[in-house]
Order: C-alpha cells, then sequence, then structure tokens
C-alpha cells in the first residue's frame, strides 16, 4: 500500500520541477547568505547599465549599502512600490545610473530557488522568533514568492496560518518583498498576495482567507495539484507576467491585488478580441465576483497601448455612488469625473495626456447631442478610442449604442455584466447583450464566462438560503374545493379565478408578516457569533411600503432601526387607497431618519440621504441601518459585505431576481456563510429560472443551502462523531496530547458551523437537538474549545511550538461576548448580599457563568475575577459599591504582578511599572530596543539582559489583556 509523502519528500520533488523549468537551485542557509546572493544576482540583472557607467558589472560596498539603503526598514506595500521602480544610484565616480530590481521581460530576470532558509535574531535583528521557510523563489535575487507545504490530507488554511505567524514574526527585511504566496497539500494548492503589515487605521492585518485562490485554465478548470499548477502558473513567463501585468498596488491604501484567474483570462482575451479580431464583445462574470477590477486593469492596459488614442470608462449614473467612485479612485487617484457637468468630460476630452476617461453614460450622451461640442467629438470620429461599459446590461447602453456607434466610426466596445439579457430575458426592444455586442455570425460575442457556479465553487461569493414564508391560508378565500398547499401559487390563483394581489395586500396579512420579520431579524443578522449584520425588505409598490413602515415604526419591541427609501414622480395620480403622494411619505421617511441618526436631511438633499442610508446599510458609518425598506432601490449595483438577509414582499424574475439576491452573498467574516433570502411570496419557479439561466443550464439547487432538516441529521451525526473523542464534556480535560486537541477542535467546529446555520432558519428551536446535545451540554463543550484555543495563544505569545498554532478555529463563530466583565458584576450587584445562604447559592451560579464565557476579555480575567468573588466579595459591606470594590481588587492585583516579576527578574519594580504605564497609554510605545535602553545601566550581561527583554514583552502584553478595560 502506497504511503503518503512527507513535506520534505514533496519539497524535493517540488525543486527538481522548478530547475527543470529554468530555476537554478542555491543554497542559502540564512539571511546573509540572502543579501550575498542578492548582491551578486542584482548586478547581473543590470550589467548592461554598470558596464558602461564603471567598466564592470560590480558594485562596491559602498553603493551596494545605499541599494540596501533604499530597499530596507519599508512596509510590505511599498516595498512593493520600489521593486517596480527604476531606481538611481550615484555611483562611487560620480556617475548615475537607473537600477532595474524587476523587469517586464522574463528573459532577463534571473530565476533561483532556495530551500529551508533559516531566519533568527542572529542574523536579522527585527527577527520575533526563529522560522524555517518550505521554499523560496527568487527572482533578481529578491525572494518574490514563497511556498509553504504541508503534506497531504492537512487543511491548507494551515499553510495560510503559519504565513501569517511568518509575517509577524520573521519575515523582515528583504522578505518584506514577497508579492505572492503558494501553499498546497500536493492534492489542493491556492495562491494569494502578500498583505500590508498595518491596515489605513493602523491595525495589524493578516492575510484573509476569502483572498486566496485557486488557479484554474481559460475555461474555469481548477488546477489543484501542486505539479500541475507548477507547469503552468510558475513558468518564467507567466510568474514575470503576473508580477508585472496582473498585479495592482492601490495608490490610495496600502492593499496589493493579485488577479484571480478568471479576471486574468477575461482582460487577456478582451484585448485579444480588440487587437487581433477588431472585434466587440462582452464578458459575463457573476454578480459581486469582481468585475470591477478585470474592467479596470483592462482599461489601463488599453490606455498605456501606443495604438489606442483613448479609452472611455462608461458607468451608468445611478451606480456611480461613492463606493464605486472610492474603488477606481483608489487604483488611481482623482480618475473619475463623478460630476453632472458635461463641461468636464469635454475639457478632458480637449486633453491628449488624459488617454482614460472614467464617466457616465448619460453625460456621454450629452456631449454627442450638444452643438456646442461639435468640433471637439468631431475629432474623435476616426481615432481609435475604446468603450468598455460596466453593466452592459442596463437599457440605457442599449439605448444610446446606436448614436455611439455612428459617431465613433473606430471604436470597439467591451461590455461587463453579471446577467446579461438573454432571449428569455429580453425586453420591450427585444434585443439581447449578444445582439448589441455583436462580433459576426462566426464569433461568440461573450468574450469570457464566469458564473455563480464557479464563483460560488472558488468561495468568491455565497451560496443562498432561500426560506419560503407561507403568507396567505385558503381560510381567507370564500371557495370550496381549493388545495391548501397551492393557494400561493400565482399560476394555480389565475386558473381559480382568485385575486391573489387582493390577498397580498391585505392589513392582516401585512401586520402578520411584518411581526413575523420583527420577530426573527435579531435570527438572520445577527447569526452565532458577535458579529451582525443589516438587512433590505423589498415591498411591490411605495403603498405597501408606506403601510408596512408605518405597522412597523409602531411594532418595534427591540428597538430596530429602520429606515426607508424610494424615488417619486412628480404630478402623480393617487393610486386607490393612497392617502399622501410619494413625496409627502418620503418626507414623513426622511423625517423619523433624521430624528433617529441626528441628520437633516430633505428632498433637496435626496442624494445625500441616499449615500448616508447606503453608508450605514454597510457600517461604515455608526450606528447601522438595521432594516431598510424599498421598493427597487438598492436592489442592484449595491455591494455591501455586511448586508446579509434580503426579505421579499415582491414578485421577481430573471436579471432583476439574481441581480437582487447578490445583494446578500458578498463574501466576508466566518459568521457570514451565506446570504439568506426570507420571501413571503412564492416565487420558486421564478427564482429557479433564473438561477439556471444564468449559470449554464446548470441546477439550480447547487446555489441554495439544504433543507433544515438536513442540517438537523449533520448535527446529529457531528455530535455522534465528537462523542467519539470525548463522551462527555468533562472528558475533555483529560486531552492533554495536542493530536487528540487538534480532533476534538475540528470535530467541535464542525458542531459550531452546523448549530450557526441551523440557527438561521425562522423554525429553529432548541428543543429539535435537546436530544442530541443540549444547549448546557453544547455550552460545556465550547468552553473546552475556547480553553484550547487561550492555551495555543499562550504558547504563540511565548514562542513555544503548538501544532495548534495554525488550526483555522474560526473563534468568530462561537464568541457571544454575552458573558462580559460588566454582565458578570450586575450579577454580583444583583445577588441579596444581607442572606448568606442565598448569597452561596448565587455565587456558584455567577461562578460558572464566567467558566462559560466566551468574552475575549472576560477569559483574560477569569481568574482575577473568580479569586475576587471567593476571596473578597463575601466581606464587602452590603452597601458598598461592586464596580468600585473590583478596580480596587485588581489594582492590588496588578501592583502585586509587578513586584512578584521584578523580584523574580532582580530588577525594580518602578522600571516595570514604568513600561506597563507608556505601553497601556501606546501599545506601539514598547520595542526591544527601548527596552534595551531602559535595562542597558543594569549590566545584565548580553544572556540576561535577552532573557528580560523576552520576559518583559510577554509580562507587559499579558498584564495589558488581564488589567484594561473591555475594548480597549
Amino acid at each position: 500500500m502506497p504511503r503518503a509523502q512527507s513535506e520534505y519528500e514533496v519539497e524535493d520533488i517540488f525543486i527538481d520541477k522548478l530547475t527543470t523549468m529554468g530555476y537554478d537551485y542555491v543554497q542559502l542557509n540564512n539571511y546573509d547568505d540572502v543579501i550575498k546572493n542578492f548582491r551578486i544576482q542584482l548586478c547581473k540583472l543590470n550589467e548592461k547599465v554598470l558596464k558602461e557607467a564603471k567598466g564592470e558589472a560590480k558594485l562596491s560596498d559602498a553603493e551596494f549599502d545605499k541599494v540596501m539603503l533604499r530597499l530596507d526598514g519599508h512596509t510590505v506595500y511599498e516595498s512593493a512600490k520600489i521593486l517596480r521602480e527604476q531606481w538611481v544610484l550615484e555611483l562611487d565616480n560620480g556617475k548615475s545610473v537607473y537600477l532595474e530590481f524587476l523587469t517586464e521581460d522574463s528573459t532577463r530576470n534571473i530565476f533561483q530557488v532556495a530551500h529551508q532558509i533559516t531566519m533568527d535574531k542572529t542574523h536579522m535583528k527585527d527577527v520575533v522568533y526563529k522560522n524555517r521557510y518550505d521554499v523560496t523563489l527568487l527572482i533578481n535575487g529578491l525572494p518574490l514568492v514563497q511556498v509553504e507545504l504541508k503534506r497531504p490530507g492537512v487543511e491548507i488554511n494551515e499553510a495560510v496560518n503559519q504565513i501569517n505567524r511568518y509575517r509577524r514574526f520573521s519575515f523582515k527585511g528583504l522578505f518584506r518583498y514577497i508579492q505572492i504566496f503558494v501553499v498546497s497539500n500536493s492534492t489542493q494548492t491556492k495562491y494569494f498576495a502578500n498583505v500590508n503589515e498595518r491596515d489605513m487605521d493602523g491595525e495589524e492585518q493578516n492575510v484573509l482567507k476569502s483572498l486566496v485562490f485557486y488557479w484554474t485554465d481559460s475555461v474555469n478548470k481548477r488546477i489543484n495539484r501542486l505539479m500541475e499548477f507548477t507547469s503552468d502558473f510558475l513558468t518564467r513567463f507567466n510568474i514575470t507576467e503576473m508580477l508585472t501585468k496582473f498585479m495592482i498596488i492601490k495608490k490610495t491604501e496600502p492593499t496589493l491585488i493579485v488577479l484571480r484567474p478568471y479576471q486574468i483570462y477575461s482582460v487577456k482575451r478582451s484585448i485579444d478580441r480588440i487587437m487581433l479580431s477588431n472585434m466587440n464583445g462582452f464578458n459575463f462574470a457573476c454578480t459581486g465576483s469582481g468585475k470591477t477590477i478585470s474592467s479596470y486593469m483592462l482599461a489601463t492596459t488599453l490606455r498605456d497601448d501606443r495604438r489606442i488614442d483613448k479609452v472611455f470608462f462608461l458607468i451608468d449614473r445611478k451606480d456611480l455612488d461613492d463606493q464605486t467612485v472610492d474603488e477606481y479612485n483608489s487604483f488611481d487617484p482623482g480618475c473619475v469625473d463623478a460630476t453632472d457637468s458635461t463641461k468636464e468630460l469635454v475639457k478632458m476630452l480637449e486633453d491628449s495626456s488624459k488617454k482614460m476617461i472614467i464617466t457616465t453614460i448619460q453625460k456621454m450622451a450629452n456631449a454627442l447631442r450638444n452643438k456646442r461640442y461639435t468640433d471637439i467629438m468631431d475629432t474623435y470620429k476616426t481615432k481609435k478610442c475604446i468603450f468598455i461599459i460596466d453593466e452592459c446590461h442596463r437599457s440605457q447602453f442599449g439605448k444610446m449604442h446606436a448614436e455611439i456607434k455612428k459617431h465613433f466610426q473606430n471604436a470597439n466596445y467591451i461590455g461587463f455584466t453579471g446577467t446579461p439579457i438573454f432571449k428569455e430575458n429580453k425586453g420591450a426592444t427585444g434585443r439581447t447583450t449578444a445582439d448589441v455586442f455583436y462580433s459576426g455570425d462566426k464569433v461568440d460575442a461573450c468574450i469570457h464566462k464566469y458564473m455563480i457556479k464557479e464563483a460560488i465553487a472558488d468561495g468568491n461569493v455565497l451560496r443562498f438560503s432561500v426560506e419560503y414564508m407561507r403568507s396567505i391560508s385558503a381560510k381567507q378565500i370564500q371557495k370550496e374545493g381549493l388545495d391548501p398547499t397551492k393557494i400561493d401559487d400565482p399560476e394555480y390563483c389565475k386558473q381559480h379565478h382568485i385575486d391573489i394581489d387582493e390577498l397580498y395586500h391585505d392589513p392582516q396579512r401585512i401586520a402578520f408578516v411584518a411581526d413575523d420579520i420583527l420577530k426573527n431579524l435579531n435570527r438572520h443578522t445577527h447569526p452565532e457569533g458577535k458579529d451582525v449584520y443589516t438587512a433590505i425588505f423589498a415591498t411591490d409598490k411605495i403603498k405597501t411600503l408606506m403601510e408596512y413602515y408605518h405597522y412597523m415604526k409602531n411594532h418595534n419591541p427591540d428597538g430596530k432601526k429602520i429606515a426607508a427609501i424610494f424615488t417619486f414622480t412628480a404630478n402623480e395620480d393617487l393610486d386607490e387607497g393612497q392617502d399622501k403622494y410619494s413625496r409627502q411619505y418620503l418626507e414623513e421617511c426622511m423625517k423619523d431618519y433624521n430624528e433617529t441618526f441626528g441628520t437633516s436631511f430633505d428632498i433637496e438633499t435626496f442624494d445625500g440621504y441616499r449615500k448616508d442610508i447606503a453608508k450605514r446599510l454597510k457600517q461604515k458609518d455608526l450606528p447601522q441601518v438595521d432594516l431598510l425598506l424599498v421598493v427597487d432601490m438598492f436592489l442592484t449595483g449595491f455591494d455591501s459585505k455586511a448586508t446579509n438577509t434580503l426579505i421579499l414582499d415582491k414578485n421577481l424574475v430573471w436579471h432583476n431576481l439574481v441581480q437582487a439576491y447578490s445583494r446578500t452573498n458578498r463574501v466576508s467574516k466566518v459568521t457570514k456563510q451565506f446570504g439568506q433570502i426570507i420571501t413571503y411570496r412564492n416565487i420558486k419557479k421564478a427564482q429557479d429560472d433564473a438561477l439556471k439561466l444564468f449559470s449554464g443550464d446548470g441546477d439550480p439547487n447547487e446555489y441554495l443551502l439544504e433543507s433544515y432538516e438536513y442540517y438537523l441529521s449533520e448535527y446529529r451525526k457531528q455530535c455522534e462523531d465528537l462523542r467519539q473523542i470525548t463522551p462527555t464534556p468533562d472528558d475533555a480535560g483529560e486531552l492533554v496530547d495536542e493530536n487528540q486537541q487538534r480532533d476534538y477542535v475540528f470535530a467541535f467546529r464542525k458542531i459550531a458551523h452546523t448549530l450557526a446555520v441551523l440557527k438561521t432558519f425562522s423554525k429553529f428551536d432548541w428543543d429539535d437537538i435537546d436530544a442530541i446535545l443540549d444547549e448546557q451540554n453544547y455550552a460545556d463543550y465550547k468552553g473546552w474549545y475556547l480553553t484550547f484555543y487561550d492555551e495555543m495563544k499562550k504558547s504563540e505569545k511565548t514562542g513555544k511550538e503548538s501544532i495548534l498554532a495554525d488550526i483555522d478555529f474560526n473563534i468568530e463563530l462561537v464568541r457571544t461576548d454575552k458573558i462580559n466583565v460588566v454582565y458578570i458584576l450586575n450579577l454580583l450587584k444583583d445577588i441579596n448580599r444581607n442572606n448568606k445562604e442565598e448569597m452561596e447559592k448565587s455565587i456558584d451560579l455567577v461562578l460558572r457563568e464566567i467558566e462559560r464565557s466566551d468574552n475575549e476579555k472576560m477569559r483574560y480575567k477569569q481568574d482575577i475575577m473568580k479569586n475576587f468573588i471567593t476571596t473578597r466579595f463575601f466581606d464587602l459591606d452590603p452597601d458598598e459599591d461592586i464596580e468600585a470594590a473590583f478596580e480596587q481588587y485588581e489594582r492590588e492585583m496588578l501592583e502585586s504582578s509587578i513586584k512578584n516579576f521584578a523580584e523574580d527578574h532582580g530588577i525594580s519594580a518602578e522600571l516595570v511599572s514604568d513600561l506597563l504605564n507608556k505601553y497601556f497609554t501606546d501599545e506601539n510605545s514598547i520595542s526591544r530596543e527601548m527596552i534595551r535602553n531602559q535595562i542597558k545601566s543594569l549590566n545584565l550581561g548580553l544572556l540576561k539582559t535577552t532573557k528580560i527583554i523576552n520576559d518583559l514583552q510577554i509580562f507587559i502584553e499579558d498584564m495589558f489583556d488581564k488589567f484594561t478595560a473591555e475594548g480597549n
């Protein structure tokens, strides 16, 4: 029987493969070797300019020191920009040369592969913990691609977590130039871009699992196996192209982006369609999968081509919200013409240096129609212009297409859409997207496809959970012989002459639906864990929306923040039963919104109102809008990771249905496992037809979650698996071997995921699963899960190796933060301290609550809190302030900890206290060098100094975790 290969065997085979592909193996043992090798390769790459300037392709020590001064000490983001520059080096002889670190020419770049490079403090002082890297690919001597390999069967995410550790502790110096990581367990391989150490707010950031991609071929077939991946992705030409053409270094935020495979193929094929075939076409890419990056990359690539005179990137005015503008401007600041003035567009047309213009379809139409601009528009009649159209299924582009085509006689048109118009869903014009981008009878107008089935499989968007809520019953109808199970089926009602529209708008039904929505909103927007999301509720018309709005406004026991938005028509007729004009309704909603959020919007500032709602739905501004009522707005073109639920009391079909559903399935945190659709109308047939059409005739059920009963069955199986490892929660405490703990973590994690899914169903009840694993036993098992997590984090802080270190605990999924310090103190306040017997019973319950807390700060303070209760609380006067007493106890414990640490290490308590105060004020104020300077006068010797610095760093962080308040 064949055995599984070890990591070392896989590494050897992998390196052998690379050497057959033109990589030279180089033995680099430590960072000094990396620097020496870089010096040699840099000179080889720049041989020509160095020989011309100084007669030899070598750098003196002084010259190389200048190079290292330029390269060293920068963030990952800054390093990525430096890598791609031509840098002026002043030579010893007074001459200057332009040095390159990376070129677009793969035949000039020098490719090497190294194995098990060790980074430690001895060779690089910034390194925190010693690490040894699997396989490093060096281009021109710089480590640009890092490969981490796991043995077959190990979760690939463990390699991602390992890289996140390396990034924190040892990827320093030239290793900050790593651009791409590759992780593999031989049978599964992924790649991803490096990320900057800190985000815009200065917070430490890790690689997100949602930005770790599979590689595929041009028809989206996944290339999983390491050797097949290597043969394609890591060829000298392809990796050079990836680094120089298909990575984006944003200009307004410290972000590196590497394109997904379908984005690369889409861009390449679009360029071929223009430059080789001189034809038009459109790209069909699933809504939410990243069309903006594909289209922008295409636009900038064409902009830099000398054969192209002008590139126009056209967006529909109503899609040009703050998010769209920010996204485009993050690539190239100020590139979006977001004004309403056609004059600004014409100014850019007159500027020959402005080769790419991002503007709206409406402004382009105005410029063409306005006779004042005829002269400037006519100069582009025969020039080579490219039009890239975002959301090209929209009717607005179709209407003006003939007008543009007639004027720009030498133009090409490339569209991007997630929901093309096919013959099945074409409108009154009868034209499909393929008709608009007609490329002749022999060429498919669709350049590249990346549909929802591929996007879900790749993890680029989420699946949908659809709950059909029956809201009409046969009791409402005075007819005999009706099938009560079909009474909400529009076709059935039509056949039996039942006015289903009247039933939908019955006041009793509206009250029932409104109550049901508010009752279950928390279940949907606050799933298992502590993360909270937002929801959209779409109705069929403004009158219905306002009926819901008024009812919810007066029946909102949880105080949910509810808003509404819609557009109105001037001089409208009142619908039957409508007592106000739509404008008056909108003014009422805006008035309520202003009172809720402290804003001052009115009809004249409607666009500001729309943008403010968008920010609050996205949680970009707080407090958030919990539930937004709409008719048509926000159902297309609105991207919000924070929105996870769409509630429907309206009929949707074809692209409108898919667009609306897609508001919910953007990948976000681990607690958002799917987009939730709650529909109070029977739209199953319309849904299945739409999902089938936009997935290339696939099975609609592939994109939907299974039934409630399915997850109950999964929960049962997973609980049985857990009990095979630990029959009871108490048995988990006996798992001292880390391999057993690892098995426990994997088993419990599955249960936590399934429970999180079950809890989103409106019908969820603990009674359904009590016989399998009740709430108390689940909490007890969870307590041990969190204990193993806490122990792993402690090991990480001290640098101790742990096989749990790289496991995905998905801790956000199990933390609710309900039992926090404030909660416990309030329980203590409520105890009757005049009755000792009752007091003892109550304290026992409080101690159990502390044990099962999943709040991070509470778990740090667990021992302090328990000791306070058992040693101090009993002796407090019944009228004494509990909070003040606990704060005093904390101060005493902190002082005692400082004193004990100082005595154990032979240093003064004042020194330790001073360092702690500095760290409590600013976490970034304490560094190893700063501590070294503080204790230098003690003359402790190298070994003792190093030990004290290490121990102090751990102690300071531990005290910060234990003794700072919630939220610090």
